[in-house]
């Protein structure tokens, strides 16, 4: 299979793990041909029980706003711009709820990527804050996945990527596999 059928697919995982209330959630990142190719990706990489795991929300990240995005065997040079994954957390007033924002961003550093997210996600909140769910800054950079290097190519006609929203449950079948090879 060549370099470009491989595609970077971002996903929304729902699920639950012992001694949770609530279904959870996690992002994960995971390369093949096709959603269906991630699966056991997937399941390596959430936290929590397997059963019941399914996706609320994915993407071919194979842009994002002013660039396309590449897969290589070869590390990304230090100069481009990498690629950022950004939750915000903010508060509806009378709601029992903290709402939350998802970007993938193109930037050079941390700092930036914050910017650029502060000033398009979760605007009109009543309050905004930012989440620790990935790192102490907030901001997840992703320069791999798997034994793919993420690449980002100037292109003013790159939009961000269209996001697929549902529930896609992870078939009991490919469950069942998995958990055999643990």
């Amino acid at each position: 299979m060549s370099d470009d059928a491989w595609k970077l697919h971002a996903v929304l995982l729902g699920g639950r793990a012992a001694g949770c209330r609530v279904e959870l959630h996690d992002v994960a990142f995971a390369v093949g041909a096709s959603l269906q190719d991630t699966h056991a990706q997937l399941l390596d990489q959430w936290f929590g029980e397997p059963d019941g795991l399914h996706i609320d929300a994915f993407a071919v990240v194979d842009q994002v706003e002013g660039f396309r995005v590449t897969l290589s065997d070869r590390p990304a040079d230090n100069r481009q711009p990498r690629l950022y994954f950004i939750n915000i957390g903010g508060y509806r007033p009378g709601e029992f709820a903290e709402q939350h924002a998802y970007a993938l961003l193109a930037a050079r550093t941390k700092t930036e990527a914050k910017a650029l997210a502060k000033n398009t996600l979760l605007k009109g909140h009543a309050s905004i804050h930012k989440d620790d769910l990935y790192d102490v800054d907030d901001v997840l950079e992703i320069r791999t996945a798997g034994a793919w290097h993420i690449h980002l190519h100037a292109d003013p006609a790159a939009t961000a990527p269209e996001v697929i929203n549902g529930y896609f449950p992870l078939p009991r079948k490919t469950i069942e596999a998995w958990l055999k090879e643990q």
